[in-house]
């Protein structure tokens, strides 16, 4: 992404308007939600369980789980009487399993050598899996650097 910033006549910053990145950014911008996530596709289902894998405190916990519900991440799972069994993710929440693929990978390039490493094994062709952003259209790798901001000239 480029390092592009629209300012003012006076030069200051101009707050970016709110699109589809920025709704994103939103759904998941606080300290606990992405390992929410993570706990949840990790097999952690049950609130307890949650805490346990989270460690946020259980006031936080609780409004964390509200907010990701009410963004459609994930659901309570009900049992037959109508009270909750936990919660799973929903297509949407899993879909953020990709992001958190790609920040592992990040993770695992910057992290101090002593923080213990988690592998996943692709299940089609039984090697670690390793998180690589590619560009749709000519399928290279996307790096540092090689993307700009679409503007109008780009149909956007």
């Amino acid at each position: 992404m480029s390092n592009q910033t629209n300012r003012s006549a006076d030069g200051l910053k101009i707050k970016p308007e709110r699109d589809t990145l920025a709704v994103a950014l939103d759904a998941v911008n606080d300290r606990w939600s992405l390992h929410i996530v993570r706990a949840l596709a990790f097999g952690a289902s049950r609130y307890t369980e949650i805490l346990r894998a989270v460690g946020a405190p259980r006031d936080v916990l609780a409004a964390r789980l509200r907010k990701l519900a009410e963004s459609g991440i994930l659901q309570p799972r009900s049992t037959e009487n109508g009270g909750t069994a936990g919660y799973e993710l929903t297509q949407k929440g899993k879909d953020l399993g990709h992001v958190i693929l790609v920040l592992k990978r990040w993770g695992d390039t910057y992290a101090d050598a002593d923080v213990p490493k988690v592998d996943f094994i692709h299940d089609v062709c039984g090697e670690v899996f390793v998180a690589v952003v590619r560009c749709q259209a000519c399928g290279l790798p996307v790096r540092t650097g090689e993307l700009s901001l679409a503007d109008a000239q780009h149909g956007c």
